[in-house]
């Protein structure tokens, strides 16, 4: 993954639908153990909070991690640790909610937080 392309021409989709459609995105959001991520994601991809008051850049922000998050579900697993590729989430995050698993698809998010799309160049997918 190189960058982010932008949506699709005629995507139109809310925030809202944009999560109720992607199951990694709403277990991502709905999970707690990543709170540590989420400032430098938002660094990263724009801000996808509520507190965004723009509903057309949160969308977009969102789209933009879905696209992250399923591409990290869709790694080739025999390559991570803790990690079962298409799974629906994004595994390696420890339960204290300030770690996660070395190598794992949850510490590549983390290497993505901060150092944007080129942490995700050379990765395989399955």
């Amino acid at each position: 993954m190189t960058g982010p392309t932008g949506r699709p021409a005629g995507d139109h989709r809310s925030a809202d639908r944009i999560i109720e459609q992607s199951p990694v995105l709403k277990n991502f959001l709905d999970n707690r153990d990543n709170y540590h991520l989420i400032d430098d994601l938002k660094r990263q991809v724009g801000d996808f909070t509520e507190a965004n008051p723009h509903p057309e850049a949160r969308a977009n922000a969102l789209y933009y991690l879905d696209q992250v998050l399923r591409f990290l579900d869709n790694l080739d697993d025999r390559y991570l640790n803790g990690s079962h590729s298409r799974n629906g989430q994004i595994d390696g995050f420890n339960s204290d909610g300030y770690s996660t698993v070395y190598n794992s698809e949850a510490s590549l998010l983390q290497a993505f937080s901060l150092k944007g799309y080129d942490a995700l160049r050379h990765l395989r997918t399955r």
